[in-house]
C-alpha cells in the first residue's frame, strides 16, 4: 500500500490541471470535484503533505486514496486471492480497489 499514496498524489496534480485547463471530465478532475463538493479544499501541497505522511499500520490498513484527497483515515477491506483474481483490498467509501499481493 505505501507504493499507492505517490500514485494518487499523481491523481490529485492530474485532476487540478485537467480542471484549471478545462478537461473537467476525466476521472482524475472528478475526483477532484467529488472532493471539493464535500467541503474539503483540494491543493497539491496538502496533497503531496499526506502522501510523504502515508503511514499504514499492519492490521489498521486505511485508503490511500481517501488519505491523500480528503486526509481521512478509511479502512481497506480485504478480499482472498482465486484464481483469477489476486488478493485485494477496496475501499467502501471511494470505491478503490488495489491489488496487495505481487505476482
Amino acid at each position: 500500500m505505501l507504493r499507492q499514496a505517490p500514485l494518487e498524489f499523481a491523481r490529485v496534480v492530474y485532476g487540478l490541471n485537467d480542471r484549471a485547463n478545462g478537461r473537467a471530465g476525466t476521472m482524475a478532475a472528478e475526483e477532484v470535484a467529488r472532493t471539493v463538493r464535500q467541503g474539503a479544499p483540494v491543493t497539491r501541497e496538502r496533497a503531496e503533505q499526506r502522501a510523504r505522511a502515508y503511514l499504514p499500520v499492519a492490521g489498521h490498513e486505511h485508503c490511500p486514496r481517501c488519505w491523500v484527497f480528503n486526509g481521512i483515515k478509511s479502512p481497506l477491506h480485504y478480499r482472498e486471492s482465486t484464481s483469477v483474481r489476486p488478493e485485494s483490498a477496496t475501499c467502501k467509501v471511494c470505491g478503490a480497489e488495489y491489488a496487495s499481493a505481487l505476482d
